[in-house]
């Protein structure tokens, strides 16, 4: 049997990562820092940069962004583990006894099992690992102590095992007892307790001499969904650029060279292949770069090395602008596929944008169908317990410049916007919004803005509509809400859907097939907002300390769609505003 788990590199970025638990066949396993799978295979994130200046630039401070490998592009079998992982939890619960089970070490085996040799001890042992691990909110993680839990008011007497008594539909119903001295501690009330927190951190070594972690730990299952939590950013690439340029222009060494040309006012085509010839650049693409029209150099030049804003926010707000002026003119200026320009990283073509009336016909809708897109997703760290608990960075530093795990990602979208009219809401549901973004601890969070609400429920509605005919499922299907606010006050919104993979050809079409169709995607969205099967629980939940009228029966997406784990949405706040 295999003891290796596969994972695309994809899933690495948007479910696993360093830190995380992963299943496989020889039992449980965390994930170390990405800095050790390059050590470990003596390899350079250099070589598997993602190219993204805007990103690196407005949001990472200036990081780079690498991919996580496949076993294929380093040269190793595909049964090969090349990620670096350790063994947690390393005990282990034997259910193979009739009075009690045994709860031990992995490396010491059963005691009651008798002798095994040292292969199958840890086999068995992984296959029966305790499903419950130690966390805190500062990105700790940790075996349970459990003979501080068996022990909690005698003096520890030093057992290896112990015995584990009852279970079933209860962590009350357990008992957990020292076979040396006696002492007995029920595991409901450990559970329901806080611990020291050790301190531990295994994704990055071993454990500390001593805690400086003054926050409360906490005994959790170890595939809780809590215990992880991605800390994902993503950047739509939206540049008049061919892909094809835009990979050799935007290679770290020779971009930097492009810098210092144009600083020194000596950028010239002859320079740029000269650069390129000492930048390493393949043969071929040198033979490409000196066949490109020199204006399109300079034009993707002037893309690549124009000032990025700074800042989530500024981040959005120039995504918008582009998006909204593709839906006007286009984008790139080419209507037809050009062998020479190659394939373009952003493709809007301004016959296929079509304007739908609202069911109510109170607004018009500009749909625009985005037929290519480039994503960079970034994983930044994680938290742990908490959403809301301190990010712990997934960055490492090589050779002076600090990385970020990544993945590039390819597909098709649907970006929808009222042109040039403004939004305007009404009811009893936009002064419940309006108090509840106006207590926001963040001024930058636009999350509770009724109008950021409007649109993320009005997304959510339409993921579940465009998956009956898209041939895609609604959890594939993804949301980029967009909400700019000038003095408190929206000047222009919208929401881009769209489906995304890795590797360059994308996605099949099946999204923007459905834009000369969008009238009656409308309505089935919107068709029975009023109404959920859950109510009157669902539309009572405003009232009730929830942020608003949504449940998994009428408005709630999986995790993989929503960018802002589900928060922010209110059905009924659509219902009394439908377009």
């Amino acid at each position: 049997m295999p003891k290796y788990q596969a994972i695309r590199p994809s899933q690495f970025i948007t479910t696993f990562g360093p830190g995380s638990i992963v299943e496989t066949p020889s039992g449980p396993v965390v994930l170390k820092s990405v800095d050790e799978l390059f050590r470990k295979n003596n390899i350079e994130p250099h070589d598997f940069e993602i190219m993204d200046d805007r990103m690196s630039q407005g949001v990472l401070e200036g990081a780079k962004i690498c991919r996580i490998p496949t076993n294929a592009e380093i040269g190793e079998p595909e049964h090969e583990e090349i990620y670096p992982t350790d063994g947690l939890p390393y005990w282990a619960l034997c259910t193979q006894h009739k009075s009690r089970d045994v709860l031990y070490q992995i490396g010491n085996g059963c005691p009651d099992c008798g002798t095994l040799p040292t292969w199958a001890r840890r086999e068995k042992g992984g296959k029966e690992a305790i499903r419950f691990v130690m966390a805190c909110e500062g990105g700790h993680l940790d075996e349970v102590p459990w003979s501080a839990v068996v022990h909690l008011h005698s003096k520890p007497c030093g057992a290896k095992h112990f015995h584990w008594h009852g279970g079933g539909r209860a962590l009350r119903l357990v008992r957990i007892t020292c076979p040396t001295c006696g002492a007995s501690e029920n595991f409901g009330t450990a559970y329901g307790r806080s611990w020291k927190c050790s301190d531990r951190q295994p994704e990055l070594g071993s454990r500390p001499e001593s805690s400086t972690c003054s926050r409360d730990a906490f005994i959790v299952q170890r595939g809780s969904a809590n215990l992880r939590i991605a800390d994902l950013v993503t950047a739509l690439t939206i540049l008049d650029i061919p892909a094809r340029l835009n990979d050799i222009l935007g290679y770290g060494p020779l971009l930097h060279s492009i810098r210092t040309l144009r600083r020194l006012d000596r950028l010239t085509q002859e320079e740029l292949l000269t650069e390129a010839k000492e930048s390493n650049i393949p043969a071929d693409e040198i033979d490409y770069l000196a066949r490109t029209p020199w204006p399109e150099i300079e034009a993707a030049v002037d893309q690549l090395l124009a000032e990025q804003p700074v800042g989530e926010l500024a981040f959005r707000a120039a995504e918008l602008r582009r998006l909204r002026q593709a839906a006007t003119s286009g984008a790139p200026v080419l209507d037809h596929e050009d062998e020479r320009r190659g394939t373009p990283l952003f493709e809007v073509r301004r016959s296929q944008v079509r304007s739908v009336r609202g069911p109510n016909n109170r607004v018009t809708f500009r749909v625009t169908p985005v037929s290519r897109l480039r994503m960079v997703m970034v994983q930044r760290g994680f938290r742990r317990l908490d959403p809301n608990a301190p990010v712990v960075p997934t960055a490492f530093t090589r050779r002076t410049a600090t990385w970020y795990p990544g993945v590039e990602l390819f597909g098709e979208g649907i970006f929808l916007d009222l042109g040039d009219t403004h939004l305007t809401l009404e009811g009893s549901r936009l002064h419940s919004w309006e108090a509840l973004h106006a207590q926001a601890d963040d001024p930058d969070d636009l999350t509770k803005h009724p109008v950021h609400v409007w649109w993320h429920s009005l997304a959510h509605r339409l993921l579940w509509a465009l998956s009956v005919d898209s041939g895609y499922s609604s959890a594939a299907i993804r949301e980029r809400v967009y909400l700019n606010v000038d003095s408190g006050q929206a000047t222009g919104g919208g929401v881009l859907l769209y489906t995304v993979q890795p590797g360059g050809d994308g996605t099949m079409g099946g999204m923007i097939s459905l834009v000369d169709r969008f009238d009656r995607v409308l309505r089935r969205a919107l068709g029975d907002v009023d109404t959920c099967s859950n109510d009157p629980l669902c539309e009572e939940a405003i009232g009730s300390g929830a942020e608003g009228a949504a449940c998994f029966s009428c408005l709630l997406a999986s995790e993989t769609s929503c960018e802002h784990r589900n928060h922010g949405l209110d059905r009924l706040l659509l219902a009394e505003n439908l377009p």
